[in-house]
Parts: structure tokens; sequence; C-alpha cells
């Protein structure tokens, strides 16, 4: 599970400030630190083919992403995606489900599919990107787990 990007709050405190510390502890300061981020960035290269990375669809499902270098996607080429039987089966159920609810309201009037990065003269982008919810705040039990397994 990665944990951590780049937002890192640190504080030194001198030991003589602290209480309960190891008898053996002869450090004159400590230094504390604790990951600030609920988000991380993710690029999700595995995306671009649908349903292998079940992670990224599910989270692209949910609302309130913030997400960048992936193709605005109107009602049209969204209904071309799935009028392509085949292909669209492929998208996992929270993929699936968010394309056809698009399709089904007024607004709003673009979409992103995991599968769909921005094209960029001519060529999908290799840099699509997105935030991912802390996986140690969503899934604390999942990442307690980890944490005691190594």
């Amino acid at each position: 599970l990665q944990t951590e990007d780049d937002i890192t709050a640190s504080v030194i405190v001198p030991t003589k400030a602290l209480q309960g510390l190891h008898f053996r502890e002869k450090a004159t300061s400590l230094k504390f630190s604790q990951n600030c981020e609920f988000r991380l960035f993710q690029r999700p290269d595995e995306a671009i083919h649908r349903g292998f990375d079940k992670t990224t669809e599910l989270d692209m499902s949910k609302p309130g992403n913030f997400i960048s270098n992936f193709e605005p996607l109107t009602r049209a080429d969204v209904q071309r995606m799935v009028d392509d039987t085949i292909g669209f089966q492929k998208f996992t159920e929270p993929m699936q489900t968010l394309l056809l609810n698009f399709l089904a309201a007024d607004s709003p009037h673009y979409c992103v599919a995991s599968s769909s990065p921005r094209i960029v003269n001519g060529k999908p982008t290799a840099n699509p990107r997105y935030l991912q919810d802390s996986q140690e705040l969503t899934d604390a039990r999942q990442y307690h787990l980890s944490k005691m397994a190594t």
C-alpha cells in the first residue's frame, strides 16, 4: 500500500520536554514526522486496458475526483463505448455504472473513462493522473494488516 507521496510535517522536540521515554534514550532531541496527505497522485498506466486496473476504475467512478490528462468524453463518445458491447463489458461494474449514469443524465457535459487518456498531438498521453484517496485512511483494516505482516 502506498501511504505517502510528498507532504510530510515534522517537528523536532527536546527530549527534556517529553515524558515516558525509554531510559536508554540519550538523544538531546527527537524528530517526529507524520504524513499529511489524504490523497496521493497516481499514474494508472494499466488502466488503459478496460477492467485490468480495478482500483483505478473504482476510484474514478466515485464523485469528487481530481483527474488530469484524461480525455473529456461527450455523450456521443460514451454511447459509442456502450454500443461496443464486448469492449464495454470489459470495464468493471463501477466504471460501467459511471458511464451509464452519465448517459442517463443531462449534466455534466463531459465524463472520463479510465481507458481514455487525453489525446495530445494525435496520440494518447503517457501521463494521465488522478488523486487517489489514501488507503491508509479509507481501508484502515487492510493498512493495519499490511503493516503487521511486514
